[in-house]
């Protein structure tokens, strides 16, 4: 008997390589790179009137590198929901193949 898991196994693997490649896709990083350059716009926008001074280009850094913290950790948790969402589909999948193979239980 042909192995009933194999199929989704493999579309699960393949998803789970496709979100990965979107969320490291050129587009996201521009949109990611947008988005800071944005924020940045709007911090220089609303501090505009404060002097040009260390402390304000020690907030910028700061705001930049807590965005880009940000992006970095939901990229990995986009990854690990993945990951997780092909090892449930495995899971179900070997499950459901027992129960259908003669003397599975039911």
């Amino acid at each position: 008997m042909q192995d009933l898991t194999q199929p989704f196994v493999k579309l699960s693997t393949a998803n789970a390589e496709l979100v990965t490649r979107f969320a490291q896709s050129q587009e996201m990083v521009d949109l990611v790179h947008t988005s800071a350059q944005k924020y940045l716009e709007l911090a220089q926008k609303t501090f505009g009137g404060a002097p040009a001074s260390e402390a304000q280009a020690d907030l910028i850094r700061s705001l930049t590198d807590n965005y880009s913290t940000f992006a970095r950790e939901h990229a990995e948790s986009l990854m690990g929901m993945a990951a997780e969402a092909q090892t449930q589909m495995t899971r179900q999948v070997a499950e459901a193949s027992k129960m259908m193979k003669p003397g599975g239980s039911s």
